[in-house]
């Protein structure tokens, strides 16, 4: 059997998806979204701040106190959203895995499954499965939503100040990529 690498089964795992397009592409944009209305509110209430001591008036109060609302209330809505996605296509997926897994058991049996460990082995195919859930319930959105967000925040900083958005694009990547791989490795020791 040929050894593949972690990326490769990734890719592999990632290519199920292609019936629920869809839903990872409206998961995604939710968890963008959302994820820029989290950010935006510490950044209204600075502005807001910097409005009352008269520095800055990009915008009145009032209109800083209502988008301070919008973006708490489309922050919640929106990670619900995408949490909601993500696992119907999670449990859709593995519904249409588990019964490949079953109606390939079901051509072992009974020769093939007739011990007494039948159990165990069904038991350890439906946890391994279940491990799927994690991956694409928590893991490929997340990591579209992250270069996503990385590229409007690069873009927004950038705006004002361009050394700025270089130090924002280095720590997204050693804290996004270097680090986690670091990581990765040290554990494989």
């Amino acid at each position: 059997m040929k050894k593949r690498n972690s990326l490769q089964i990734m890719f592999q795992l990632a290519g199920l998806i292609k019936g629920l397009t869809g839903y990872m592409l409206l998961a995604i944009s939710m968890g963008t979204i959302g994820h820029l209305c989290a950010t935006f509110i510490p950044v209204l209430g600075v502005i807001a701040l910097l409005t009352i001591l008269n520095e800055i008036h990009i915008f009145s109060i009032t209109t800083l106190f209502i988008l301070l609302i919008i973006c708490g209330i489309l922050r919640g809505a929106l990670r619900y959203g995408e949490q909601a996605c993500n696992h119907y296509i999670a449990f859709k997926l593995l519904a249409i895995i588990r019964d490949k897994v079953f109606v390939a058991l079901r051509k072992l049996c009974p020769a093939k499954l007739e011990g007494k460990d039948k159990g165990n082995l069904i038991s350890i195919i439906t946890s391994d499965i279940e491990l799927l859930e994690v991956f694409y319930a928590h893991t490929i959105s997340p990591i579209m939503i992250a270069i996503l967000f990385g590229i409007i925040m690069y873009t927004f900083i950038g705006s004002f100040d361009l050394v700025l958005a270089m130090v924002m694009l280095i720590s997204y990547i050693v804290v996004g990529c270097i680090i986690p791989i670091l990581i990765s490795q040290s554990n494989k020791d």
